[in-house]
This record gives structure tokens, sequence and C-alpha cells, in this order.
């Protein structure tokens, strides 16, 4: 998509869910009056893990023309970057984790794959550590186990966090 868009300096007024929970837009302020920018999901994410209702966004974006939106409340933008003061295109929000993290804690309850398989454990910090059902075959882990795990973390839509574990109890995961 071609960068052509006008600067937003805006204020986030609050995040836009999909039905699977996805954040696919935000709702922001500029000078008092709603606007719309509907985002990827990845950038939804990122940004709800970045800021908070209240925080400031400078954001490239373009008016959606689209005949769904001519009869909309506000007006619609889709996002197209994120710009610094200068109105240079910035990663900051979107910069995945580099390297793995470790996270320590209590197991609270086991969590479930879809199809009924133990797949993971929540930790009372309300963490999610994922394994895959091969991996909570390996550790072996129950209520009340403590954990200490590596991999890469990211958040739920939730807010909480969420690791994609790659080594467990000192258990390197297949």
């Amino acid at each position: 998509m071609p960068k052509h868009g006008e600067i937003l300096l805006c204020t986030l007024h609050a995040f836009l869910f999909s039905p699977k929970g996805e954040v696919e837009g935000l709702l922001v302020n500029i000078k008092s009056k709603p606007v719309q920018i509907a985002v990827p999901p990845p950038v939804g994410m990122a940004t709800a893990r970045a800021k908070k209702p209240g925080q400031r966004l400078r954001i490239r974006a373009h008016r959606d023309a689209s005949p769904k939106t001519a009869a909309a409340a506000h007006p619609v933008f889709k996002f197209e970057c994120f710009v610094d003061k200068d109105g240079h295109e910035t990663q900051e929000m979107l910069a995945a984790p580099q390297g793995e993290e470790e996270i320590k804690g209590v197991v609270a309850a086991l969590h479930y794959a879809k199809h009924g398989e133990p797949n993971g454990v929540m930790l009372r910090s309300g963490a999610f550590v994922h394994l895959r059902p091969h991996g909570m075959a390996q550790v072996g882990l129950a209520v009340g186990s403590r954990v200490t795990a590596r991999g890469h973390m990211r958040t739920t839509v939730l807010g909480t966090p969420i690791m994609e574990a790659k080594r467990v109890n000192q258990i390197e995961l297949e």
C-alpha cells in the first residue's frame, strides 16, 4: 500500500474489537471529535500492549471512502503506519520481541487445547505458558508445580502475558 495518507495527531479513546476478540480498530479523538482508524490485528495488539486510552498517537492513515463507511457515525480511516514527530514512519510499537525471556511462577490451573488435551499452564500471576500437548507430556506439570520457563512472550487479547515456551524447568521442548 502506498504511504500517501494524512498524519493524524490524536488521543487514543478506546480499542475496537472484532467478533473474535482481536483489536481491529482504534477510536481516537482529534480536536474532541471521534475518528475511527481500522488497523490490522497485529497492529491492534501491538498498540494495546504499548498504549492506554488517553495517550497521544501520531498515525498516517487515509480516509476510507468505501460505500460501507458513507453513513458512519464518524470519519473512518485506514491505518498506514505510526510516525514520529517529523512525520517519518516508526516501528516503535510494532517491534517484535527480541530473543527469549524467562517467566517464573506456580501453576494455578492447566490449560487445554480445543480438543481437550492439556497444552499449557496458567500461572497464579495470570500468565499463560503454552507448551503444546507434547510439551505437557514431556514436563508433567500439575497444579501447584513451580515453573521456570523460557521462550517468546506476547500479550493475549485480555492484556495478560503469554509465553510460547521453548524450555521448561531445564527441559528443552521438542
